[in-house]
């Protein structure tokens, strides 16, 4: 259970919210197309329906698709935070691999952060990719399903003895472990 004080003075309806985003979205999307810049909107952290008096858009799969409607553009899609995915289980409506392969489909998919905990909410641990109730290799082998080709970059690392970038040297070797076997056994991967 996450409960704050209000953030802004005061609650914030779900339509509120909603009418600002669609008010937002329209505006960037359209300097983003004209631009070619990507938008891969990220999930809610942890993905809980409010937070400090305000609705979170991000933290179903429905909200999702709602949002992406809404923004109407080839510019506007996601960032799959495979870790919030996994912290929300049930609550998203959909899995992590479900999720890639509607998104994947559709070219929605843009960037996908790579990372692993150790069980859905109410609480949760973030831990080494190959440490959680994640399977990270289902994940990588459904990226190359579906054809991929945004950045899958590791998220929230452990700290591995006295210097961090031992973890993520750790991770990144474990990502293209699973990047070169996904390759291998999807055909036309590449």
């Amino acid at each position: 259970t996450y409960t704050l004080p209000l953030t802004n003075e005061r609650e914030y309806s779900d339509d509120e919210v909603w009418e600002n985003f669609a008010y937002f979205i329209r505006r960037a999307a359209r300097v983003a197309e004209q631009e070619g810049v990507l938008i891969g909107i990220h999930p809610d952290d942890p993905p809980i329906p409010r937070l400090g008096g305000v609705p979170r858009l991000f933290s179903t799969f429905e909200n999702y698709k709602r949002a992406l409607e809404i923004a109407g553009s080839p510019n506007v899609g996601v960032c799959l935070c495979v870790g919030c995915w996994l912290e929300g289980g049930e609550v998203w409506g959909v899995d992590a691999l479900e999720a890639i392969r509607y998104f994947g489909q559709r070219q929605q998919l843009f960037k996908v952060h790579f990372r692993n905990v150790d069980a859905p909410l109410p609480h949760f641990v973030e831990t080494f990719v190959d440490d959680g109730y994640g399977d990270m290799y289902a994940v990588m082998k459904t990226l190359q399903e579906v054809g991929f080709r945004g950045v899958a970059i590791p998220d929230h690392i452990p700290r591995m003895a006295d210097d961090p970038r031992l973890g993520t040297a750790y991770t990144i070797g474990y990502m293209r472990a699973l990047l070169h076997r996904a390759q291998a056994e999807v055909p036309g991967a590449r």
